[in-house]
């Protein structure tokens, strides 16, 4: 029982084990020496709604050393798995399975099955780290502390309207639209150094890796990607959620290898997020999507979140064709069919072999928003069960170091499905949601600039 309620401080490692301390004495330890400001790890922020109702939603900060994400509660436990997969040890070339296991174990169209990871984790030598086994201690522990649902649960109306496309244009705007720091003034100098000496993290050949494991996946029927020369940007080490800045630049890494319109703003090399939010400020200031600046208080200098219009507002200043496409259903499950059927059609239109599997195009990535993050979708993948899923890079998250030594090489892969798990998103992550925003670039007036 002792050990049940054992746990490790994932920001300095001081367990409640001493003194034969329990929960209490650890949320104590968290609020007295971790918090910043409000309570580091569980934020909640009443605040009345257009019906005059108060909402009341539960956010979490990711426990994962440097992670620094602040979720809602709902989303934490698929969050930790992602992380579980980041460092890509799992992905290290081994010996392929005994055929006795391969028969025994069912695959799902993400990957191998729990037991099929754990039986390969076991025929692996153990070269974790001191620090690495108690940080996956203390998520288990929080976890556990937290009593994470097994499923995601719906979204109030509210909450899905936190969805930064900013439902209710031209009101100031709170921690459900804006984050954590949504009244912050001025980001903490040591971000500032931080994101000035270090910029961003990016990956360059990925996408061309994953069309190989798309074709080598016994799970995947067809598959379309975008233009090879995107590049996954992913956050710092500590930085928190610039998720919207980060897929701008994205974004920004086609337009400018490719020398599509508007890239002599870009000057040949990806924009920061302070270049960013001048760009916002600017459009502000010309009347883009000027309600934005009411809406946030202003950007500039600080870690409010931002969302489609604002990505809107910077493409447009700098001419880039471009237009933006809302779903929303209240009906279960007809948002994310509405999703699919536009992601795959947009990729079809730039299809270059219709008759290969795996389908190369040249079309610039799409910027993907729902309530509290945006990605970069890369890509749309149809399943041999006839699910479908959406392959996307995701800032929260980097490439392994694995995976970015596959590029520009040619190889097969023992476990592709695996491989590809932290790029794929499907009905598992998409089913809580009733609202997405998309925002594509265009190449004319057609285009809704």
């Amino acid at each position: 029982m002792a050990e049940d309620k054992a746990m490790v401080c994932p920001f300095c490692g001081w367990t409640n084990a001493e003194n034969g301390a329990g929960e209490y004495e650890m949320l104590l330890h968290m609020e007295t020496l971790h918090a910043e400001g409000e309570s580091q790890f569980v934020v909640k922020e009443d605040t009345a709604s257009d019906a005059g109702t108060v909402e009341n939603i539960s956010y979490v900060e990711c426990p994962t050393d440097g992670c620094g994400e602040v979720l809602l509660l709902q989303e934490l436990d698929y969050h930790l798995e992602l992380h579980s997969e980041e460092s890509g040890d799992h992905l290290k070339e081994q010996p392929a399975p005994p055929q006795e296991l391969d028969a025994q174990v069912e695959t799902s169209p993400s990957g191998p099955s729990r037991a099929h990871r754990e039986a390969e984790r076991h025929r692996r030598p153990d070269h974790g780290s001191d620090t690495t086994d108690r940080q996956a201690k203390a998520i288990s522990a929080w976890k556990r502390l937290l009593k994470m649902p097994g499923s995601l649960s719906k979204r109030s109306h509210d909450e899905r309207q936190a969805s930064t496309g900013h439902s209710t244009r031209g009101k100031r705007l709170g921690k459900t639209q804006l984050g954590k720091y949504a009244h912050e003034d001025r980001m903490p100098d040591w971000l500032v150094v931080l994101l000035k000496k270090s910029g961003q993290v990016t990956s360059q050949g990925v996408v061309s890796v994953l069309a190989q494991l798309l074709e080598q996946s016994s799970s995947t029927k067809y598959a379309y990607l975008c233009h090879p020369c995107v590049q996954h940007v992913s956050k710092l080490k500590r930085e928190g959620g610039f998720c919207g800045y980060r897929n701008i630049q994205m974004l920004s890494s086609y337009i400018m290898d490719t020398k599509s319109k508007g890239h002599e703003h870009l000057r040949n090399s990806i924009p920061s997020i302070f270049q960013i939010q001048e760009w916002i400020e600017t459009a502000w200031d010309q009347g883009i999507n000027a309600q934005g600046r009411l809406e946030t208080g202003g950007i500039r200098g600080t870690r409010k979140y931002i969302g489609t219009p604002e990505a809107l507002a910077v493409f447009r200043l700098l001419g880039i064709p471009c237009n933006a496409q809302g779903i929303k259903h209240k009906e279960p499950g007809k948002s994310e069919a509405q999703l699919m059927e536009f992601v795959e059609n947009y990729f079809q239109s730039g299809v270059e072999d219709p008759t290969q599997r795996i389908r190369k195009t040249n079309l610039p990535p799409l910027y993907f928003q729902h309530t509290g993050h945006s990605l970069t979708i890369i890509g749309f993948e149809k399943l041999k069960n006839g699910s479908r899923q959406l392959i996307v890079f995701d800032p929260s998250f980097h490439d392994s170091s694995y995976m970015v030594r596959l590029a520009g090489q040619t190889f097969v892969h023992p476990m592709p499905d695996m491989a590809l798990k932290p790029y794929r998103r499907g009905n598992r992550y998409l089913k809580a949601y009733k609202e997405f925003e998309l925002l594509r670039l265009g190449t004319g007036a057609e285009e809704g600039v």
